[in-house]
């Protein structure tokens, strides 16, 4: 008898890539067989943070690809999008631990939550792309002296 496949989806902007994305792909692969991965438009991350992310979509597409964890990148144009979802024939949608406690605030969230598919990983805890943003600005004018040094 021929064992099914498990097929593991999650996405994200994957702006600025760092370790704690690769947390995130890395213990997603480990719930399944398969990994793909969805890449937010810029036109999708733009109405979900209200701003621009610093890559465009095809350089975090670029970078996902290249990861040895990850079997499979798709565009993602919606979030939490389940026809995606079941078109992909996902057993499993994975995001970071910092969603607990949201599921009710976005449709598609709710939906995965109620009907089994929802797993969380451990959000990488001192470690964004905010995070990184906002510790350049905060040392902008160092970085602007280093590079009129160049």
């Amino acid at each position: 008898m021929v064992k099914k496949k498990i097929i593991v989806f999650t996405s994200g902007t994957w702006d600025l890539f760092h370790s704690g994305h690769l947390n995130v792909l890395k213990k997603s692969k480990a719930m399944g067989d398969i990994l793909i991965v969805g890449v937010s438009t810029n036109k999708l991350i733009k109405t979900y943070k209200g701003t621009n992310s610093v890559l465009n979509y095809n350089q975090r597409v670029a970078i996902i690809k290249e990861l040895r964890c990850v079997d499979k990148v798709v565009k993602q144009t919606d979030i939490f999008d389940i026809e995606q979802f079941q078109k992909l024939k996902a057993n499993i949608y994975v995001i970071g631990d910092d969603w607990k406690g949201k599921e009710n605030s976005v449709s598609g969230l709710k939906w995965l939550k109620e009907n089994g598919y929802l797993r969380y990983v451990p959000y990488t805890k001192g470690l964004s792309s905010s995070l990184i943003k906002e510790k350049i600005i905060r040392h902008a004018v160092e970085i602007i002296k280093s590079q009129v040094k160049r």
